[in-house]
């Protein structure tokens, strides 16, 4: 029987230019409607990812950043589907899957998979170890002695052992049930994976230790990683490029070494002087940046500049225009009128 859950990733790999993008993002928004019915007949809107474009090339770690609440998590789970975007493209190999139906993105979906943020709450307590893992591959339409073949390489790969495979989650310690989290998404060997905050539920002593197998499954297999997370700490350890959204918007986005050295955007200053700073002279030698007021409500957000309302360099043509998305130098795009 053919590996159907394993032939379009590899065909897919080898006809793609390493400069090609994986995955391109174009004008992607996901508005949800909230809240009961105005007297105008609609409903307010929340604008949970407004205008946000992006590319993900093969191989690389994108990382996500940015406030609880500014968006990254919903982007994450658009690019794979799990929600239908209100607008905008998903260019996934050049093909826009964005306004795809489930009959024709299933081919696509065991190409993209997800790690969850929750290793607790993603996996479903009254089902094995085992037929957690070897749902995708069921719901591909491999056979069950495949699924149990592949199965036992995942758990092997994962560093778990195989008389876990009839334990069920609540057996498992955090760290354990995030290694259950990502042994599934890798059960159809997929190209791309949405790392949702995989380790903010850890204990710090397990962090290291999933972060580094994330990085060697990615060393082997050639894995595409969107990285989403608030630690900006961590994302400098795992990420080429990095991305900082502000309230749905994409506000820079920089190789990780030219966002260190050069982040030019002031919501992005000021969250690079919140990462703590080992060497205590250099700690006390930056100035900590302190924003002022709360982060407006994506059910009303302001006009303009996103950031205007708590930006101390804001100025009138911030209130009526918003800035674009533009390239200041090779790679390093910046939406920010400060800087034009």
């Amino acid at each position: 029987m053919t590996n159907r859950a394993t032939d379009a990733p590899a065909n897919a790999a080898e006809t793609r230019s390493p400069d090609q993008p994986l995955i391109s993002v174009r004008n992607l928004k996901m508005y949800f409607p909230v809240g009961s019915l105005l007297s105008s007949g609609g409903r307010k809107v929340l604008k949970a990812v407004d205008d946000v474009s992006f590319d993900l090339f093969p191989g690389e770690t994108f990382g996500l950043v940015g406030e609880s609440g500014c968006g990254k998590t919903t982007v994450g789970r658009t690019l794979v589907r799990l929600y239908k975007p209100t607008a905008g493209q998903i260019l996934f190999d050049g093909t826009d899957i964005a306004g795809m139906g489930e009959k024709e993105l299933k081919p696509y979906r065991r190409r993209m998979q997800m790690i969850f943020q929750d290793p607790y709450a993603s996996l479903n307590p009254r089902m094995t170890v085992e037929t957690i893992i070897a749902e995708p591959l069921r719901l591909q339409g491999m056979s069950k002695s495949e699924a149990h073949d592949r199965v036992l390489e995942l758990i092997d790969s994962v560093g778990l052992k195989r008389d876990h495979l009839n334990r069920y989650p609540h057996e498992f310690s955090g760290g354990q049930r995030q290694r259950i989290g990502i042994a599934r998404s890798l059960a159809t060997n997929p190209e791309f994976i949405v790392c949702d905050e995989p380790i903010s539920a850890l204990d710090v002593s397990i962090q290291a230790q999933v972060i580094n197998m994330l990085e060697e499954m990615q060393e082997r297999l050639g894995i595409t990683y969107l990285f989403v997370s608030h630690d900006l700490s961590m994302v400098s350890h795992i990420s080429k490029r990095v991305g900082v959204m502000y309230l749905g918007h994409m506000v820079e986005i920089a190789d990780m070494e030219e966002m260190y050295l050069h982040h030019q955007h002031p919501y992005t200053q000021a969250l690079m002087s919140a990462v703590p700073v080992a060497d205590p002279d250099l700690a006390a030698a930056t100035q900590r940046i302190v924003l002022q007021g709360d982060v407006p409500a994506p059910i009303d957000p302001p006009s303009g500049c996103p950031f205007r309302t708590r930006c101390a360099h804001c100025t009138g043509r911030c209130a009526e225009e918003r800035p674009k998305l533009r390239e200041v130098a090779p790679g390093h795009l910046l939406a920010c009128h400060l800087n034009e």
